[in-house]
């Protein structure tokens, strides 16, 4: 369990991590010269349990509240210290509503320099805490009066941190999760880089391979380390010193994460929940700039809400953070909202989806889906992200990463979903919700349709046309598609035959005014014999109502293997070619060669035709030109 203190500056908040774990979390000379934490400080309360318990000290001084929101992102349990000389100070309540904002479920409130004033003024410190934290997650939580000076209660607050310890839930371990927002990057002779942070979900090991976000650079993790103690592996909840390979510390700066690939996406907006301090010292308008902090990061963002035109104090509201830097994170995660100018604390909320769209202000649609992400259940929320998310193919290791899950989480949803035909998994692990392919069928039914309404002669649309014009109705592309198209040929919504795609039982029937005129262009061509005429010198016995059929009917003849395509716009009988091969092959079995000339003698036609039939040979690799002459490959 990770601990992080709180408090207002000079409120003993170091001195009693020192009586609690021997350690001065003060590490550098400013600190020593100004009597105030001003960085992050790590120290481990060794216990008799066997508890891992790591203790964060950050700053009470608001000039550097960035570094203690850097420290408390990832904490199990906070120790809120308030002074008894003092009592609540303004970073006492900031700390408080940042803890509260952060949704930090467990605490002790520890009354420190107690040794320096009376009862009398202990009983007033002591109502005035009890008035801040009614109605919060400390309500009910101990108040331990201490002196790090006198050593009074020392041993008891540590025994009550130990209690919390052994009952605090333990944080979500599957590897898939793992994330370690990076809080100090330094390098060791000998080692090289070295990045700390709290490992707030899954394990890293010794030898794991794991990307840095949001630059997407890979690193390997060579050495690891628990509160200075090596390890071979590490787990959530537990303050890490990992040293990498692979990377430079220059590549690396506080607000990075450590993760594995592709488990994260990072993003320039976000979707969120927020919620406003119950005194915030401003009101948020929409279009407002502001910090934000999430993990150990900080970058600048627009705020543009979706369901109000401003929040005041204590009021929430759906939103759009769109930011000036990019930052990785999942759903679900915490952050907090500062002003720009001048810098103050007014709130915090919840991700809701780590990679959206942008989003237009009041649209029901929209909110209603923020409410179901923020509300639901897993298997509501994943089901919410496939419906709006199907169009874009999502893997389900995407689709189960927008709904904040581990893949192993996803998996037994996406089973139970796909159990009561709520989504579909399609072929190279994509899964749809049930409502977006019904609709692309509906969408490749009706492409269908009018295919074989405008071309009955035609068995069916070739497939790569299909998929082309499918993905353009679809607003996809055609790698995408093809999953769609496997899966609705597997539920017969449409049929494949070969390299044709055509509606279930769709057969070419002809009526007997049709199978006449077809008969009738069949004959015509049979007529031309070793002439292959364009085709409108060949159809031009057709009548005008009998015209719009021909093109047709030529290619229902030519699949047939009645025509034979020479050239554009030029067909021959299948008879007629088998003749003028058959005399081709004679002549080159008595001579070896033939010359166009000759060849135009034999056919008895004109030159024109004669070259037709032979380039025809040529291209399909029957005879190939050699000088004046052809012969046969």
């Amino acid at each position: 369990m990770v601990v992080g203190t709180a408090g207002h500056v000079d409120h003993g908040k170091t001195c009693l991590i020192k009586a609690l774990t021997g350690v001065d979390t003060d590490r550098l000379k400013e600190e020593k010269k100004r009597g105030i934490t001003i960085e992050l400080g790590f120290a481990k309360m060794q216990n008799d349990r066997g508890l891992n318990i790591g203790v964060i000290d950050v700053p009470g001084h608001e000039k550097f509240i960035k570094n203690m929101l850097a420290g408390v992102g990832g904490i199990d349990m906070v120790l809120l210290v308030v002074a008894a000389d003092e009592g609540i100070m303004p970073q006492t309540v900031e700390h408080f509503e940042i803890l509260k904002m952060l949704h930090v479920k467990n605490g002790i409130v520890a009354i420190t320099k107690t040794d320096i004033v009376d009862e009398e003024w202990l009983e007033i410190v002591r109502d005035d805490i009890n008035e801040m934290v009614s109605g919060t997650f400390l309500e009910h939580a101990p108040v331990v009066e201490v002196s790090a000076h006198t050593g009074h209660n020392i041993p008891e607050l540590k025994e009550l941190i130990c209690g919390i310890a052994g009952k605090t839930e333990a944080r979500r371990l599957q590897r898939s999760l793992l994330r370690v927002p990076v809080d100090r990057v330094f390098t060791i002779d000998g080692f090289g880089t070295v990045v700390t942070g709290t490992l707030i979900e899954g394990t890293v090991a010794v030898g794991d391979e794991v990307t840095v976000y949001p630059a997407g650079k890979p690193a390997k993790v060579r050495h690891l380390q628990v509160h200075g103690e090596t390890v071979d592996k590490a787990f959530a909840g537990q303050r890490t010193a990992l040293n990498l390979t692979g990377i430079k510390k220059e590549e690396l700066q506080r607000g990075d994460v450590l993760a594995i690939k592709g488990a994260l996406k990072p993003t320039m907006i976000l979707d969120v929940r927020i919620d406003m301090f119950k005194d915030s010292p401003r009101m948020l308008v929409s279009g407002s700039r502001l910090h934000l902090y999430c993990g150990s990061a900080e970058v600048l963002c627009k705020v543009v809400l979706l369901d109000a035109e401003q929040l005041e104090s204590g009021q929430s509201g759906y939103a759009q953070l769109r930011l000036e830097e990019e930052v990785a994170l999942r759903k679900d995660d915490r952050f907090i909202l500062r002003f720009y100018s001048p810098l103050a604390s007014i709130g915090g909320g919840v991700v809701l989806n780590s990679n959206p769209a942008r989003r237009r202000r009041y649209q029901e649609e929209t909110l209603q889906s923020f409410s179901v992400k923020e509300a639901g259940e897993s298997e509501e929320v994943l089901e919410q992200v496939l419906l709006e998310e199907s169009k874009k193919m999502l893997s389900m290791e995407e689709a189960g990463r927008l709904a904040g899950l581990a893949s192993e989480e996803a998996e037994a949803i996406f089973a139970s979903l796909a159990q009561k035909g709520r989504i579909a998994r399609l072929t190279g692990g994509i899964a749809v919700h049930t409502d977006y392919l019904n609709y692309v069928k509906e969408k490749a039914s009706a492409l269908m349709e009018l295919f074989h309404s405008e071309n009955p002669f035609r068995p069916g649309m070739p497939k790569e046309e299909f998929r082309k014009r499918l993905a353009g109705k679809l607003f996809l592309n055609s790698r995408l598609v093809e999953a769609l198209i496997d899966r609705m040929i597997g539920d017969e919504t449409i049929a494949d035959n070969g390299n044709l795609i055509s509606l279930p039982g769709f057969a070419v029937t002809y009526t007997p005014e049709t199978l006449e005129l077809k008969q009738k262009i069949e004959e015509s061509y049979r007529a031309r014999g070793f002439e292959a005429p364009e085709t409108d010198e060949c159809i031009n016995f057709l009548t005008d109502c009998e015209r719009p059929a021909a093109a047709e009917l030529i290619d229902a003849l030519r699949r047939e293997g009645r025509l034979e395509k020479l050239a554009h716009n030029c067909f021959i009988h299948s008879d007629c070619l088998a003749d003028a091969v058959g005399l081709l092959e004679e002549r080159m079995a008595q001579n070896g060669e033939i010359t166009l000339s000759e060849y135009r003698d034999m056919l008895g036609t004109s030159r024109k035709y004669a070259v037709r039939i032979l380039e025809y040979l040529d291209q399909q690799k029957v005879t190939r030109l050699v000088g004046d002459v052809r012969v046969l490959v």
